[in-house]
């Protein structure tokens, strides 16, 4: 494609010896005869080269040297003049990116086709250096998003199994402990010690009972660690039951509700369709939404989790309401940005990272939060037909 040239000259002859010099080169030229003329040109035109005399009628040259650097900074801007002196030369070099000044009359009209055609090199030569560095920053960002990705899994594969070994080291004495509290238990029951007091024994009987809940207890959380490391190995996927991932959450994250005086409601509705999706990185979602929740919600309030099925896309909506604070309107639109944080001590990835693992799921995340209310975070995920899932895959569902 032709490169266009402006030429901003007041006299007549010299724009015409001008044209006719460079025409023969293969560019497309306009002109202008003053410097109002050529601000107009330049605002709706993009210019490899202007040529532009200093001293005209209406704006001079310093008006043009400055509206090409506004409009058109990679243009290259040569001076021709015939009032030619130190401060001109300073003034013009300072207005603008100035390639070449020169003094007219031109003892040899040829050289303006030779300073012209570098002037097109080096703004080409410009262009495609910035080109190729804005690319190598693409390039760098795209590599340090997988690196980051990368060690992200390796943390996660390694979390998978230390917790799998954890969780098996806790598994059989966790087991003989229930056995034997309920054995312990059932002999009492049916053969009371005559040496007790019925204060002391109905005391004995109760610590039992929790040493069993607690002991049952103990073993949900290994369950749930079990599923966590199967699930924490990098693409691991499965047929997911999303009230199940939540059970799983509430294991870790319900405590602090009691802790801090804040009712959890929890409404999970049955037969909900099953998705396929990596159950860790889905628990580390309703992890960040459940303690972000309850951070809000000062003591005597609501959390409420609800679930539900959607046909139209098929899927599943997880809403995790408080009756917090809120959050103000103008913050909405920032709240998912990375290092964005309300909190004193918060890092600004916790809902970064929601939102970029609901979306590698096929699923979005949305926010309604009203001031002195509460905040509403929904997240759906997309119930994929087993069709659409290559066959050479695992399709277990999570328990």
């Amino acid at each position: 494609m032709a490169e266009r040239i402006l030429i901003v000259e007041d006299e007549e002859d010299l724009r015409y010896v001008y044209v006719r010099q460079l025409r023969g080169d293969g560019y497309l030229i306009d002109t202008a005869a003053d410097g109002e003329e050529a601000i107009e040109k330049i605002r709706t035109h993009d210019y490899a080269v202007i040529l532009t005399d200093m001293r005209m009628p209406r704006k001079d040259g310093l008006a043009v040297i400055a509206t090409a650097r506004e409009h058109l900074p990679e243009a290259e801007v040569i001076v021709l003049t015939g009032h030619g002196s130190l401060e001109n030369a300073l003034q013009a070099f300072k207005a603008g990116n100035i390639f070449e000044y020169l003094l007219k009359p031109l003892d040899d009209i040829g050289v303006l086709n030779t300073v012209v055609a570098r002037a097109i090199e080096r703004r080409n030569l410009r262009r495609h250096n910035r080109e190729l560095f804005e690319r190598l920053q693409q390039a760098y960002e795209e590599l340090r998003q997988k690196s980051e990705a990368l060690i992200q899994q390796e943390k996660m594969s390694a979390i998978g199994t230390l917790a799998a070994g954890v969780a098996h080291e806790l598994n059989n004495p966790l087991t003989a402990v229930v056995g034997f509290a309920q054995v312990i238990a059932e002999k009492l029951r049916s053969n009371r010690p005559t040496n007790w007091s019925d204060t002391e024994y109905e005391r004995v009987l109760r610590g039992l009972d929790n040493l069993v809940q607690g002991a049952h207890r103990a073993r949900d959380i290994v369950a749930t660690l079990l599923r966590f490391a199967r699930a924490s190995k990098p693409e691991a996927r499965a047929w997911v039951d999303i009230n199940q991932v939540l059970r799983d959450t509430f294991v870790f994250t319900e405590h602090l509700f009691l802790r801090h005086g804040i009712v959890l409601e929890k409404r999970l509705t049955p037969e909900l369709p099953l998705v396929w999706a990596n159950a860790a990185r889905l628990q580390h979602v309703f992890t960040n939404l459940l303690i972000n929740a309850q951070q809000a919600t000062p003591g005597g309030g609501t959390v409420r989790v609800i679930t539900e099925s959607n046909e139209e896309p098929k899927g599943v909506w997880v809403h995790v309401e408080d009756t917090g604070h809120g959050i103000p309107p103008e913050e909405l639109d920032k709240i998912f940005e990375p290092f964005y944080t309300r909190k004193e001590q918060g890092t600004g990835l916790g809902l970064s990272i929601a939102k970029q693992i609901v979306e590698e799921h096929g699923g979005e995340i949305r926010v309604l939060s009203e001031l002195g209310k509460g905040t509403c975070f929904s997240v759906f995920l997309p119930a994929t037909d087993a069709e659409a899932i290559p066959p050479q895959q695992p399709t277990a569902q999570a328990a």
